[in-house]
């Protein structure tokens, strides 16, 4: 099932807790239908007692909800969701809008030849849209600074 794109403002204490690949990932599979921890780990080839934690600390962060839970011989077993896909780091009050920034960002695991198409499309998105922009009238337009950063980072935690 696909997930329905949710924006969320969080504040700096959330933006950390969802700043990590692995962390990112749940998100994503908790956005596409409820799950429990152990769900969750099996989907990732995890231990349960780690995407336990993740998600406990997702939880009591508010980034994900509790929809459900229900007893299964005897074991209470809890299903949860994300509250969204995109999440707004919320610093930009009281700037006027010249000054505001829309930034976004996640974390994605790539072979190297989907790297490189990624890459591709980038360029290609790019160009479009410069292509658009030499074709305004002055009058129709607005400037704005456009970066994209693709870094390596270290495995993910467990």
């Amino acid at each position: 099932m696909d997930y329905i794109k949710k924006t969320m403002d969080v504040n700096l204490e959330q933006q950390k807790l969802i700043s990590s690949p692995l962390r990112v990932k749940i998100i994503y599979l908790l956005a596409t239908k409820a799950m429990t921890a152990k769900q969750v780990a099996d989907e990732l080839g995890k231990t349960a007692g780690s995407i336990h934690y993740h998600i406990q600390q997702l939880y009591n962060g508010g980034i994900l909800e509790l929809e459900e839970t229900k007893e299964n011989r005897g074991i209470i077993e809890k299903y949860y969701r994300s509250k969204a896909t995109h999440f707004n780091l919320n610093d930009d009050q009281g700037k006027p809008e010249t000054e505001k920034v829309v930034s976004q960002g996640t974390y994605i695991s790539l072979t190297e030849e989907d790297r490189k198409e990624l890459q591709a499309d980038i360029d290609q998105l790019l160009l479009k849209y410069v292509k658009k922009s030499a074709k305004m009238s002055d009058k129709d337009k607005v400037s704005y600074e456009f970066t994209i950063s693709l870094k390596r980072t270290l495995e993910e935690e467990s």
